[in-house]
């Protein structure tokens, strides 16, 4: 049987309530019809998207995961600056972005680049973001003048800093009101001395 996965870290929870009075402030402030947010309990950055896999080969994974992360040490990360793609001015995909990409980019690049991952063929495209929203077909171009206001007043926005203690493997489930994630194993980075 195929599962949809993915590999990714999540913020902790008060960089979560942040980022959810964060997306709450677009909703209210910058209203773009027919603009999908991502649900809280959903926020999280992918390291990888592995798509339709097996499940037997969950173990596998795990396995690897838990090599991998023997190899890193617990880091900070700072989400800032908003984004959009594939741009600004022609936004699909809201996004928030990280002002210190090297510790999770050095991660999923290991990730990526393991022998045992079967990922999908833009692996080598790793931009570290956490997707606030996304804009529906007929809300394109309609709403220029609103991520304009948007981007102008909120673009440098700092919503603050998170530990990463580890990798977790995520099952998708694609349903009518939006995608359901289930954590399906979760592994451990070095703890910092």
């Amino acid at each position: 049987m195929l599962k949809r996965l993915f590999i990714a870290i999540d913020p902790e929870p008060a960089l979560l309530d942040t980022i959810f009075r964060l997306i709450s402030t677009i909703k209210r402030e910058y209203p773009v019809e027919g603009m999908r947010y991502t649900a809280p309990q959903n926020l999280h950055l992918t390291l990888l998207f592995l798509g339709d896999t097996d499940e037997n080969l969950i173990p596998k994974i795990g396995n690897r995961l838990d090599k991998i992360c023997q190899n890193f040490t617990e880091f900070d990360l700072e989400f800032a600056n908003l984004g959009a793609f594939p741009s600004r001015r022609n936004p699909r995909i809201l996004w928030l972005g990280v002002n210190n990409p090297e510790p999770v980019s050095v991660l999923a690049k290991a990730i990526i680049h393991d022998s045992g991952m079967v990922a999908a063929p833009e692996k080598d495209q790793f931009s570290p973001h956490l997707t606030l929203g996304r804009v529906s077909e007929s809300a394109r171009g309609v709403s220029e003048e609103v991520f304009s206001r948007l981007f102008a007043k909120l673009g440098n926005v700092k919503a603050g800093s998170t530990r990463i203690r580890e990798v977790l493997l995520y099952q998708s489930v694609l349903k009518p009101g939006g995608p359901a994630y289930t954590v399906l194993s979760r592994h451990a980075l070095k703890k910092l001395c």
